[in-house]
């Protein structure tokens, strides 16, 4: 049996252990941070047609695999119900922004060769919608679009692993990655292949490795009954609502640069709150229920890298799309694994230690 050691308990790291188990593979874990890591301060939209305003064809073939191909079976493995919600995606403008109304769609256009991405609705349609959407005369619908909630995906994933009887170290040290070894403060582990997906924590590994710090709401809004992530196009920034089960609601928007990890601020919570409450008056009666702020591991270009040597594979970049993009990125690895290369679909993103 082959043997696999895996730095990082996010959402990169859990998938791949997943699948790993699956394919035969004794698989072991290890965390610095325990169970705090930017996965669990996701909102966990999969919009890979929506993003393309600000993100490339390349992540948007990622998440179209990861959606149609890959979440559904991911679930129907997992010891518990997960909410995964494929009602796509509505994109609001403020009336006032007719011009970020138009850069978007025409950005939209000029990344993707599909036809009938979107459709532009009417206030008529958006109601038939959304019914309590009712102040916004027109729309995009992104219908092809999903949600999930990530928060019980990682703590199902946990399930699966202890169930299965994977070894997890949380609370790690590790003081070196090297092919084939995995060495901690205390002791050494060998395997037949390590693999680091340490996101921040490799910044030796990945040189133009940055933090994009992101802040999160958590509202509960009985008076408030959306059935799928709303976003809210804006010229400093796009806020999205996204909901979950019992009348909560995630709402964020900020992307600072910045390597920080203090609580959220004033502005953005003031910022977030004002544009929420414009979409739906209902969120005017809304509870904070928490506030979540957290760093994303970030290249320069904004693309995923997987670096890979005999006996060590390394997966960064993630960026704002972890859940988006992590399904397909275990399965090119593992074709990887399995055809040293002649399969691999994404050959862009591939990069040899150096």
């Amino acid at each position: 049996m082959m043997q696999a050691g895996i730095v990082g308990m996010g959402i990169m790291g859990r998938l791949l252990a997943l699948a790993l188990h699956n394919a035969g593979w004794k698989v072991t874990l290890f965390d610095q941070a325990g169970t705090s890591n930017c996965s669990l301060a996701a909102a966990g939209l999969l919009t890979p047609f929506s993003e393309l305003d600000r993100a490339t064809a390349l992540i948007s073939s990622l998440g179209q695999e990861s959606i149609s191909m890959n979440w559904p079976r991911i679930i129907e493995q997992l010891p518990e119900s997960i909410y995964f919600q494929r009602s796509g995606t509505i994109v609001l403008c403020h009336p006032r922004d007719q011009a970020e109304w138009q850069m978007f769609s025409q950005r939209i256009a000029n990344q993707s060769t599909q036809q009938a991405l979107f459709k532009q609705l009417t206030q008529l349609d958006l109601n038939q919608l959304e019914p309590e959407i009712t102040q916004f005369e027109k729309a995009y619908y992104f219908s092809n679009e999903a949600h999930i909630d990530c928060q019980a995906l990682m703590s199902a994933l946990q399930k699966y692993f202890n169930i299965n009887r994977l070894t997890c170290y949380v609370n790690t040290k590790i003081t070196s990655i090297a092919p084939q070894l995995i060495t901690t403060k205390t002791s050494t582990h060998p395997f037949d292949m390590v693999f680091d997906c340490r996101g921040l924590g490799a910044y030796s590994t990945f040189s133009n490795l940055r933090a994009l710090r992101g802040e999160l709401l958590w509202l509960h809004a009985p008076e408030v009954q959306l059935k799928r992530p709303i976003r809210f196009l804006h010229p400093r920034y796009s806020l999205y609502i996204v909901p979950r089960p019992g009348n909560i609601y995630l709402v964020g928007a900020s992307e600072i640069e910045a390597h920080d990890y203090s609580p959220i601020s004033v502005r953005t919570t003031l910022e977030l709150l004002t544009a929420a409450y414009y979409v739906h008056a209902g969120f005017s009666e809304a509870r904070i229920i928490k506030t979540v702020t957290h760093c994303r591991p970030t290249l320069s270009n904004h693309l995923p890298c997987i670096k890979f040597t005999e006996g060590l594979i390394a997966v960064n970049g993630l960026y704002r799309h972890g859940y988006l993009i992590a399904p397909a990125l275990v399965e090119e690895i593992l074709r990887r694994l399995h055809s040293h290369h002649r399969f691999i679909r994404y050959p862009e993103i591939w990069e040899c230690y150096r």
